[in-house]
């Protein structure tokens, strides 16, 4: 059977698609073969598949395309078999069977099939980009704003198709779709049939008034939900009328000039019109974790799959390197993350681990009530009762065993704690993130701007022959006395090749700018007076060395008018400086260097002395160098060697000719306050802090030490130059002892967080930087400072919105809280369920009556059950919530231990409703009165569970935060039953006697003894392994 939603879309019946993964990854991998099949979705449990492909595609080679392949995995292409499609229009497709089974006729390439049916569609990646600018008519200025207007008009404003939010009806209807449901309209029904008219109408009411609730909190847990991942960028900067302007994205247009580079957000899809080593995140598009490479000279053909366009860029992804400009050829639902958007008729929020575990659970439980009710409801007609009010007590008990809805107590728990962390400047923005918070196990750190404050601040200069401090107040002193480091040649030069070889921007300055060719590659981001530097724009380093040369007294600004920049070649994985060359005026240019101190000592063959006469660079003083960087480099400084030369040829890298070495400068970045600590209190609630840096080794050990970052044993540093050549399963044993890994380029973070993933460790990786990006995106729980790039805020799961780490430590405490306040909302519900099961079991098998009548379970379970769940789901953080390990990721919610604690706490609670019951049998015999003693029993004493529950350890005496949420609950549920017992229809509806002072005393005993019970058990000791130990 075929059904086409609309002209470019169709879903497919394939039987042989149904419990068969392989065949599923084969039907989704075609759109990578033809480029007509924009997107194939594949689902083994239903046996369908939804196709979006070219609406100028004909439905026969689309049909041909996916029989193929079915066939090819030996399975039955049923919906080709269809001669027309229910709606949409196509023609019919002939039956090739022979006896039933498909014949085997040579089929042509998947590529064929599709591609040469496709002859009008604009390809924009098969054009040359004079020919893009030609058909939009557009030039690389950018549009005016007349056209603008006209194309807005035209197209509509760059958003994608508004996803239709499950409706306010529906979420309301969706109240009544449970088994417990089901089972209340089935005892409803049994009261109409015993004449009981008055209960069925009773039990509707409830029934409404719990969908009504049920409603409401679903709702709210929505509206949190729907607010996670709102979060990214607004403006697109665009070409117009040959000025860079930054627009809303939404007033994109197709013709309109991006201006790319690194962290800028692709607002539209386009073709590129120039580019330089530009990578690309195409992960939101794709879900492949690492960078693409795009090149603007890359022309393909109409049939090239989408992955392999090099030449394009799609909305949604985001730029990690190089630069560019691309004309814009899509906007809005147009664009392909557009079309696949517009697939989704109705949002469903993805269940969490958590949330399928429960709904596991319930329905365990409800297969193993259903057995006991029946039990029940056999034992008790073979006992003489009648048989439709076993049926109905059998029902309503049936009910009250399973908490209804699960899942959306998880849901709601989960709600309620990502507003309480919002308050917290936690912004969580994936759900799952909530669960996964608490099982952080290894904590990767980025440590500039994450550990620091990210100000660079000079405090060390040593050329060969001179030691030098430089004091907060710019001030320069080598052996207790003041120097001018203008009257030291040396010195002056090396400020001035810093000077030269930097990006910062100065005031008055605005032409200051990288020539055309260059590339950043340098990891850290450009900040606009970052530091409170006035006039001064760019990285902290290179700020930080400027200002130095201005307390020198360099006049930065002229002295680039006087040497103007020619060439910029920037650091890079295996290069590890930045060079650039300057017009000296004369026949030979001026080369300026800084980076590594070993590798540009490496391009050196002589030193200069303080008079400024280069003189040769032996093999004494080389080796005092490289000592010296490595004393530096032991006080946790960043350190810089700093070479100056000449050449006449500026065509190439310039880096054969040899150096003069000047020195070597060191700079401090602030640690933050309170990290050290911080790193304590990681490591008592048991996650392993591992560091990551640019920094070379000695710098990062020096600094892992101040940071007690092993905990007090040994730091283990691994240095990352080679480690890209490491085999994965070298890689996997090296990261499990490793505590700081030095020299990492950006890319070899994600392999340092994959590998700490397959030891089987839940990992958490900070970061602000473009470069962190797919490290984030990889890890368990990527986290991302709030002043960070939009990059790493945009595919983190958690954002510490004030820029502090110290957040960290509460989200992780609020990830535990959460967990536990929703093991505590089930085991009471749990614990309390199972005492009405084990009370109506022992009367039943004792022939005492019913302990408890329908109407009763009923109000119990959608009555009294409610608000101390949902306070119990509210409980502040235990005291030693950050003093245990984290649990592993795929331990059950409740273990085998944790069901056999539940059902000794429930076992205690019947016994003491048990212990009333036979009190009012002894008093008053058979009947309604000692129904009463039993239903107050164990209303009141579920309450004092509840309050028992806040803790699974710790006793009522032990001093704790206050809960007024579940206070108020247990208030108000008091309040309702003892308005049951007055309230003369509601009293005669549950069917209550009055109570007398020694009845209350029983009850009384009946509901705090067991409460006193439990409590004395926790005082017992433990026989659960420590390690798994728990609040």
């Amino acid at each position: 059977m075929l059904r086409m939603p609309a002209p470019d879309r169709l879903r497919v019946k394939v039987s042989g698609l149904y419990r068969c993964d392989d065949l599923q990854r084969a039907l989704e991998a075609l759109p990578a073969q033809a480029g007509a099949l924009r997107m194939v979705s594949a689902n083994p449990v239903t046996g369908n598949a939804l196709v979006v492909f070219d609406p100028q595609c004909p439905l026969d080679a689309v049909l041909a395309a996916l029989e193929r392949c079915a066939l090819d995995h030996g399975a039955p292409f049923v919906g080709a078999a269809a001669s027309r499609p229910v709606s949409g229009k196509g023609p019919a497709r002939p039956d090739h069977r022979r006896n039933g089974r498909p014949a085997a006729a040579p089929r042509p390439k998947l590529a064929a099939v599709i591609a040469d049916t496709v002859r009008n569609k604009e390809s924009w990646h098969a054009l040359d980009a004079e020919e893009v600018l030609s058909r939009l008519s557009a030039n690389r200025d950018g549009l005016g704003a007349a056209v603008v207007a006209e194309r807005l008009a035209r197209y509509g404003r760059n958003v994608l198709t508004e996803i239709k939010p499950r409706s306010a009806v529906a979420m309301f209807l969706g109240q009544f779709a449970s088994p417990p449901v089901a089972l209340l309209g089935l005892s409803a029904a049994v009261s109409i049939a015993t004449g009981g008219m008055a209960d069925a109408v009773v039990i509707v009411g409830v029934v409404l008034i719990n969908a009504v609730i049920g409603y409401f909190t679903e709702a709210q847990a929505q509206k949190t939900i729907d607010a996670l991942g709102k979060i990214g960028p607004t403006h697109a900067l665009v070409m117009r009328d040959g000025v860079k302007r930054s627009v809303p994205l939404e007033e994109v247009v197709p013709g309109d000039i991006l201006v790319l580079s690194p962290g800028s957000y692709i607002a539209a899809d386009a073709r590129l019109l120039a580019s330089n080593r530009l990578t690309v995140d195409e992960s939101a598009l794709t879900g492949e974790s690492l960078p693409v490479d795009k090149r603007h000279t890359f022309v393909g053909t109409k049939d090239t799959p989408l992955g392999d366009r090099k030449n394009m860029l799609h909305m949604g992804t985001i730029v990690t390197g190089g630069s560019g400009r691309a004309i814009v050829v899509a906007t809005g639902r147009h664009t392909e993350i557009g079309l696949i958007q517009s697939l989704v008729g109705e949002v469903k929020t993805p269940e969490t681990p958590l949330q399928r575990q429960l709904d596991e659970m319930g329905k365990q439980l409800a297969l193993a009530s259903s057995g006991i009710c029946a039990f029940v409801f056999g034992l008790g007609v073979l006992r003489g009762a009648p048989a439709l009010q076993m049926l109905k007590t059998a029902i309503s008990l049936a009910v009250a065993a399973v908490p209804e809805g699960l899942p959306t107590v998880a849901t709601s728990t989960l709600a309620l704690g990502i507003r309480e962390m919002k308050k917290r400047h936690v912004l969580i923005r994936q759900l799952p993130s909530v669960e996964s918070l608490g099982s952080v196990q290894t904590l990767c750190l980025d440590k500039t701007g994450t550990l620091t404050e990210n100000c660079m601040r000079v405090v060390s200069l040593r050329t060969p022959e001179l030691d030098i401090g430089l004091s907060a107040t710019g001030e320069f002193r080598s052996n207790g006395r003041t120097i001018r480091p203008a009257g030291a040649e040396d010195l002056r030069r090396l400020m001035q090749v810093v000077c030269l070889c930097s990006e910062v921007q100065l005031n008055g300055d605005p032409d200051r700018s990288v020539p055309p060719g260059s590339q950043r590659v340098d990891a850290e981001p450009l900040s606009a007076d970052a530091s409170g530097r006035s006039g001064l724009e760019g990285s902290p380093t290179e700020m930080a060395l400027v200002e130095m040369a201005m307390h020198a007294g360099e006049d930065v600004a002229a002295l680039r008018r006087s040497l103007p920049l020619i060439k910029t070649v920037h650091r890079a994985e295996g290069r590890p400086y930045m060079l650039t060359v300057h017009d000296t005026g004369g026949e030979e240019h001026l080369i300026a260097v800084k980076g590594s101190p070993t590798h540009v000592l490496a391009l050196c063959d002589r030193r200069m002395e303080g008079g400024g006469v280069p003189v040769p660079l032996d093999d004494d003083t080389r080796a005092a160098i490289v000592e010296q960087n490595e004393l530096m480099a032991g006080q946790a400084l960043r350190v810089l060697g700093v070479a100056y030369g000449h050449c006449r040829d500026t065509s190439t890298a310039a880096v054969s000719e040899k150096l003069v070495w000047l020195g070597m400068v060191g700079m401090e970045d602030t640690m933050r306050p309170g990290m050290a600590e911080l790193m304590a209190q990681f490591h008592d609630a048991g996650i392993d802090t591992v560091m990551i840096t640019g920094d070379q080794s000695a710098t990062a050990f020096a600094f892992g030490s101040r940071l007690n970052l092993n905990d007090d044993k040994p730091l283990e540093i691994v240095d990352s130059t080679n480690l890209d050549e490491l085999d994965p399963d070298v890689l996997k044993g090296i990261v499990r002892d490793t505590t700081v890994f030095a020299r990492v380029a950006p890319a070899q973070k994600l392999r340092i967080v994959q590998a700490l993933q397959a030891n089987g460790r839940v990992v958490a990786m900070t970061g602000d930087g473009i470069n962190d990006g797919p490290a984030l995106k990889a890890a368990d729980v990527g986290v991302a400072l709030g002043n960070g790039s939009d990059v790493a805020r945009s595919v983190a799961d958690v954002v510490l919105e004030d820029d502090n780490l110290h957040t960290m430590i509460i989200a992780v405490q609020q990830g535990r809280t959460i967990y536990r306040n929703i093991r505590k909302s089930l085991a009471y519900l749990l614990s309390g369920n199972l005492a009405e099961i084990e009370i109506m079991l022992v009367a039943t098998a004792i022939g005492a009556g019913e302990a408890l009548n329908p109407m009763q379970l009923l109000w119990i379970n959608l009555v009294t059950d409610i608000l101390p769940a949902v306070g119990l789901s509210l409980e502040p953080p235990e005291s030693d919530v950050l003093k245990e390990k984290p649990r592993a990721p795929n331990e059950k919610i409740f273990r085998r231990e944790d069901l056999l604690r539940l059902l000794r706490q429930s076992l205690v609670i019947s016994a003491g409703t048990l212990g009333v019951y036979g009190y009012g049998l002894a008093r008053y015999g058979l009947g309604p009165a000692a129904s009463t003693h039993a239903f107050m029993a164990l209303t009141v004493g579920q309450m004092f569970h509840a309050i028992s529950c806040r803790s699974e350890r710790t006793t009522v005496l032990e001093k704790r935060a206050g809960n007024p949420v579940l206070v108020s609950g247990v208030a108000a549920t008091v309040a309702l039953q003892a308005f049951a017992a007055v309230f003369p229809p509601l009293r005669g509806l549950l069917r209550l006697t009055p109570i007398g002072p020694a009845d209350w005393a029983a009850i009384a005993a009946g509901s705090v003894l067991p409460f006193v019970a439990n409590e004395a058990i926790k005082l017992l000791p433990s026989r659960e392994p420590e390690s798994e130990n728990r609040a």
